[in-house]
């Protein structure tokens, strides 16, 4: 995820200088809000320069000695950046979709059409320029997510809970699907970066706002679908004083509904 000020960082894999050149160029006349960090000349040495920078983005060459962009893309089990193929070949569409490639373009790269992707990888990773004060695109804020080869983007309003199993979290959604990736629940919880998500236990991390009542006696929350949610005992305190916060300010759609079965109420 990039902060609304923040640049979207770039990197231009092509052997050929010239062709470097005119991709670099047409980003910085067409894209104002991408960086171009660095560019190589061989998958090599992108594969070197993605480890060291961790671009958001690869403008990536299909066609190239020893190594093609295709090859290279295979050596990395999970990936962290988009990619924008930028080739003169149509027939390796296909296999750029099989990759999950975020776009595929054509040179001469046209000027509308890079705009055009921009706007998309902009708009994906909430970095609208255009937004003006609005944090988040329509539909609320969204968690990118890579597993077993395929990228989700979750609202945040989806997630009901998530739940640690050693290096793997799984994500509860409100439809009843639950997605599991290789990360452990403090990274998730990074990655969510939302007051709304709240570390009830260390094996779970509960969105405040799906919360449907709360037992004082057995030290649960209690979700839409019927899960009972422990609360770590140090944990208590907090947690009631933040559903009491989310209660008098909610900045969700939905309305919160918390129960108790104390006598004097939650809000006691």
């Amino acid at each position: 995820m990039i902060a609304m000020n923040q640049p979207i960082r770039c990197l231009v894999v092509d052997d050929e200088m010239p062709a470097r050149q005119a991709i670099c160029r047409q980003i910085e006349k067409h894209c104002p809000h991408f960086q171009i960090v660095q560019t190589a000349s061989s998958a090599a040495e992108a594969y070197l320069l993605i480890q060291e920078l961790s671009p958001e983005v690869v403008f990536l060459d299909v066609r190239m000695p020893h190594e093609t962009g295709l090859q290279l893309l295979d050596r990395f089990a999970e990936r962290t950046f988009y990619v924008v193929f930028c080739t003169t070949y149509h027939e390796y569409a296909v296999e750029a979709l099989r990759k999950q490639a975020f776009d595929y373009l054509l040179k001469p790269v046209d000027a509308m059409d890079l705009k055009t992707c921009a706007k998309r990888i902009t708009h994906t990773l909430r970095v609208d320029p255009d937004a003006g004060d609005q944090k988040t695109p329509a539909g609320g804020k969204r968690v990118e997510l890579i597993t077993s080869g395929q990228r989700y983007f979750i609202r945040h309003a989806e997630i009901l809970y998530i739940e640690a199993s050693g290096s793997y979290s799984t994500l509860y959604l409100l439809s009843g699907k639950r997605i599991t990736v290789s990360k452990n629940l403090k990274r998730v919880e990074e990655m969510l970066s939302d007051s709304l998500f709240c570390r009830v236990h260390n094996s779970f991390l509960v969105r405040l706002a799906a919360v449907q009542s709360y037992s004082h006696r057995s030290g649960t929350l209690i979700l839409p679908n019927g899960k009972q949610v422990p609360i770590a005992v140090r944990k208590k305190e907090e947690v009631r004083k933040r559903l009491v916060g989310l209660m008098i300010g909610a900045n969700e759609e939905e309305p919160l509904h918390v129960a108790a079965e104390q006598p004097q109420g939650l809000l006691s």
